[in-house]
């Protein structure tokens, strides 16, 4: 923590945060790690070593600090309707702390736009005086707890972080904020929701190929080649399995790689340049022109990231795993 806030004691002496907006520093730390104990590991929910996005914001008071707070926890809870899961929450504070804010307790709540589990602790025993976590429910009932907002009252004096109002200094309040928690963590979230669905996936913008195109033979291959470098162009990920197997064991590696979106490509899709799509979330089958498979991806994945396909465009130069 002291490496993540040196930054701000530096912009505290050489300015006024008085007179400025909260400073936001992030990073994502890919060398995370927590000193659990035997018996506590547990796959991906509870490691000693993690990576997570993080973000600490430097507040001149209280006030600040609960609107950088309220904002933060609304983004931190939009994460869940991204990553296609269900966040329940839980707000955790003292009493002293609540006695306060209930108001402004209320009205964050009420922005949420669903119940929260209140905890008030009667007297304080961390470093915070109030956090919000919010954790998908495994198939055990329990909580795999992802986003966190917290609101530190005590790391700034313990590690001399100050900054000047003109006449003298304070220590800010400072939040420790992750709109994510771990990337270990949402994997174990986005596979315990997967688990409870009818037909198993991964959120379209999520998964590693997004659209796969089957060609019938090596006729056809060339063809489904222009597809995919045409999808790639709008950055979505294409592949095309032209390795020799009969067709259906080729869609069945489709439904085993959780692909949203695959097509078999014959003469007759040629003829017609319309394809019958075989849609995982739904387990139905469209006739789509290209333009309109293209639409719908795209509209699927809106404005969520985009990344490059990192897998080679023919199936057959994909890793393949076999048990010993």
């Amino acid at each position: 923590m002291r490496r993540l806030l040196r930054p701000v004691l530096h912009h505290a002496r050489h300015a006024h945060l008085g007179e400025r907006p909260p400073l936001r520093i992030y990073e994502l730390s890919t060398y995370s790690f927590r000193r659990e104990q035997r018996g506590e590991v547990m796959g991906l929910k509870r490691q000693r070593a993690f990576t997570m996005p993080d973000m600490h914001t430097a507040t001149k008071d209280i006030e600040q600090a609960k609107v950088e707070f309220e904002k933060q926890a609304k983004l931190g809870y939009a994460t869940g309707g991204d990553l296609g899961v269900s966040y329940e929450g839980a707000f955790r504070m003292t009493r002293e702390f609540y006695d306060e804010n209930r108001e402004w307790v209320e009205s964050v709540v009420a922005d949420l736009g669903k119940p929260v589990l209140l905890e008030l602790l009667p007297e304080r025993h961390h470093y915070w005086s109030a956090k919000i976590d919010f954790a998908v429910i495994d198939g055990l009932g329990r909580p795999i707890e992802n986003p966190t907002v917290q609101i530190d009252v005590e790391s700034a004096a313990r590690f001399g972080i100050e900054y000047s109002d003109g006449q003298q200094t304070h220590h800010p309040n400072i939040l420790h904020y992750s709109p994510s928690g771990s990337i270990e963590r949402v994997m174990a979230a986005l596979l315990e929701h997967a688990a409870t669905q009818d037909v198993p996936r991964l959120p379209t913008w999520l998964s590693p190929t997004q659209v796969r195109f089957i060609p019938v033979s090596d006729d056809h291959v060339d063809y489904c080649d222009d597809l995919v470098a045409r999808l790639a162009e709008a950055k979505i990920r294409a592949d095309v399995d032209e390795r020799s197997e009969t067709v259906g064991k080729r869609i069945a590696k489709a439904e085993r790689d959780w692909v949203p979106y695959y097509v078999v490509v014959g003469d007759r899709e040629l003829e017609a340049g319309a394809f019958k799509v075989n849609r995982r979330e739904s387990s139905d089958e469209v006739s789509l022109s290209f333009d309109e498979l293209h639409e719908l991806v795209d509209d699927e994945i809106g404005e969520r990231p985009r990344r490059p396909r990192y897998l080679p465009a023919h199936v057959s130069g994909h890793p393949h795993f076999t048990g010993a």
